[in-house]
């Protein structure tokens, strides 16, 4: 979601809440392109993954179309959502780029039959919880949410993403392209409901009042939601990371049901640092697995450059059968792996290279086999010391640590908070260490089951939605593919 600036301010204090029987949600999409670019363009394709339309544009409105109905399908209140869509060209590059941007085009506060008094509603919940379209009735269009989505990507401007494509089939398998329908799903879920209205870098809350979203945003190190903050206090939880979670109760119910155990490495000699510590699994590779063997650990050795961050070719005689610690930096993730694999490798443990967090371990590459982990770089300090004292039976494995639900603390799912702050990202996607992948992360990935909006539904209940569709089942998040840049500079989803 991107679109605080341009968001329509709109107070009520003495409407006559019309009631209405609900059925589900109508979700309807308003086209904003012209003749022959975007949602129209006549440039014939043949069908694919289910998807029967026969031109470019009629593939695209077909992928959004089912976006909607999903959507419609899984919330009960009966109000029309307008969802307006175009492509346009978006930052883009050969590493990653913006695949797509959305956010509600007018937020309301004290009407009839709001969540709280004094606190923003996204258009679409408004009119919901209002029981009919509040824009009309101020002299304004319809339209509640407005999207767009990156037209670089099938023109390969300027490489796009390493050339990839949309991907307009219904089944997610879309390969190395981008799947079209997950990124629909998930930018038309931030003009609905998944998204704050406050300003991260500065802390301040829209015109001064909370949100919906805000009100449900708790930092665990203030003991605050971000309502009851103030602006230097929003500015630090923005980039708290791991300790800003969502506090909705329906969210906390669901979290054990759809999340998995916390990937991990186990440290078992030396005995200074025998344990359990939390790591971020690879977009790509096998899944971690409950138990894994364990094995000695070597610091990686290119004998070019900066020689521990595995860049270049290993030797085998050093690494076979073994788990490398591995720099990040210099070259991708998978490049790394690849590297540590080809070496016959059992493992790889990238360590990160900003002092607070686990990197990202983006990603694709189908040939990869072994298992990779990212660590924090505290953690790889003391691993490295270890090794250079030459500490015996250094052994450790990569496994899941099954007393810890992924993605949580102290039983709260983590919001994405950043060290560095992430306009656009930060705050309004729950965070990466999610296991396994949820549709509202900021990043693309590679592992989202279809049909499954998992924690997108009880989020959208805790904001005051009311849900008709069971909290695991939705619209297919598709399969999400990842940018393997290791200088942070992934797919996002939004500006």
């Amino acid at each position: 979601m991107a679109l605080k600036q341009s968001m329509q301010i709109i107070t009520m204090a003495s409407l006559i809440c019309a009631s209405s029987m609900s059925f589900g949600a109508q979700a309807i999409l308003l086209n904003l392109d012209p003749p022959n670019i975007g949602l129209n363009d006549n440039t014939p394709v043949a069908p694919v993954g289910g998807n029967t339309g026969t031109t470019i544009g009629e593939q695209r409105r077909n992928v959004f179309q089912f976006a909607l109905d999903t959507w419609g399908a899984a919330i009960a209140d009966d109000t029309p959502i307008y969802v307006g869509a175009t492509f346009q060209p978006l930052r883009c590059s050969a590493s990653g780029g913006v695949l797509g941007a959305a956010g509600a085009t007018a937020v309301f506060r004290d009407f009839p039959g709001a969540i709280a008094p004094g606190t923003w509603h996204h258009s679409a919940l408004a009119d919901a919880r209002f029981g009919q379209d509040i824009l009309p009735i101020f002299g304004t269009d319809i339209m509640d949410v407005i999207s767009f989505f990156n037209s670089n990507i099938d023109d390969n401007s300027d490489n796009c993403i390493a050339g990839a494509s949309w991907y307009y089939g219904f089944d997610g398998n879309n390969g190395g392209d981008i799947d079209f329908l997950a990124v629909v799903t998930h930018e038309i879920n931030h003009g609905i409901g998944h998204s704050n209205f406050a300003d991260e870098a500065s802390g301040q809350l829209l015109g001064g009042y909370p949100d919906v979203y805000t009100n449900n945003a708790l930092d665990l190190t203030l003991s605050k939601t971000w309502s009851d903050m103030n602006d230097a206090e929003r500015q630090y939880s923005a980039t708290n990371s791991g300790n800003l979670v969502w506090h909705g109760s329906t969210v906390t119910e669901q979290a054990g049901d759809i999340l998995g155990p916390t990937p991990a490495l186990f440290i078992f000699d030396p005995e200074r640092l025998e344990g359990s510590y939390e790591a971020q699994a690879a977009t790509f590779g096998p899944a971690i697995r409950a138990k894994q063997k364990e094995r000695d650990l070597v610091l990686a050795n290119d004998k070019q450059g900066i020689t521990t961050d595995a860049c270049e070719p290993l030797e085998r005689k050093y690494v076979r059968n073994k788990i490398v610690l591995i720099d990040r930096g210099g070259c991708s993730f998978v490049d790394k792996v690849r590297h540590a694999q080809n070496a016959r490798a059992r493992g790889a443990i990238i360590v990160n290279n900003q002092p607070v967090g686990l990197p990202g371990m983006g990603g694709n590459d189908d040939s990869i086999r072994i298992p990779s982990i990212g660590i924090t770089q505290e953690l790889g300090k003391q691993l490295k010391s270890a090794l250079e004292n030459d500490e015996d039976d250094l052994e450790v494995a990569i496994a899941l640590n099954r007393r810890q639900i992924a993605g949580t603390t102290q039983g709260l799912v983590r919001l994405y908070a950043p060290p560095v702050l992430a306009p656009g990202s930060s705050v309004s996607h729950w965070d990466i260490s999610a296991s396994p992948n949820l549709l509202m992360e900021p990043f693309i990935t590679d592992s989202l089951e279809p049909a499954n909006l998992d924690l997108s539904l009880a989020l959208l209940q805790d904001i005051g939605w009311t849900i008709s569709a069971p909290m695991s089942v939705g619209a297919p998040g598709g399969k999400r593919a990842k940018s393997d840049d290791d200088d942070d500079d992934d797919d996002d989803d939004d500006d």
